[in-house]
């Protein structure tokens, strides 16, 4: 018996050519470096947004802060004393938020050591002063309303306009 195996040889060495082989090993490392892609973009698109939310949340935080306070004027105090400048109605109107129609009346600001006091009009007709006092640490900071204090109570050693007699 003789096989003729001849042509069974022949029509696997074309089906070879033809077919190619399947290398799962070529396939694994290129499904390996799809998903390094993949893990990189999303870690970078998560970072990416982080970074955005910080940047907002800061942003929105530095809008609803209340202004610095702007550097004393070079004008003295009452007396000349080393105290700090006597701040406009301008500087004092930064501080504070006057409700609607009312106004700081265009006379000065009065200023005695630490302490400013600046008149405010009203749409009725009255006015009312608007107290404010200064320290190195924050500045020029709104205090009170009303229309006169016991200077004794805000330390104040010079006689004021604000003060009571």
């Amino acid at each position: 018996m003789t096989d003729n195996l001849g042509p069974l040889r022949q029509a696997m060495a074309d089906l070879s050519e033809h077919g190619g082989t399947t290398d799962m090993y070529e396939r694994a490392l290129r499904r390996s470096r799809q998903a390094q892609r993949r893990m990189a973009v999303t870690t970078g698109a998560a970072a990416a947004a982080l970074v955005v939310a910080i940047g907002a949340t800061v942003a929105v935080a530095a809008n609803r802060r209340p202004d610095t306070p702007s550097p004393p004027a070079a004008a003295p105090t009452g007396d000349g004393s080393q105290g700090p400048g006597c701040p406009s109605t301008r500087t004092l109107g930064t501080l504070v938020e006057l409700p609607p129609g009312w106004s700081f009346a265009p006379t000065e600001v009065e200023c005695v050591e630490t302490w400013a006091a600046a008149d405010v009009r009203r749409p009725d007709g009255g006015s009312v002063v608007y107290l404010f006092h200064h320290t190195a640490a924050t500045g020029w900071r709104y205090q009170d309303q009303g229309t006169e204090w016991d200077c004794a109570d805000l330390g104040l050693t010079e006689p004021a306009t604000f003060c009571a007699p």
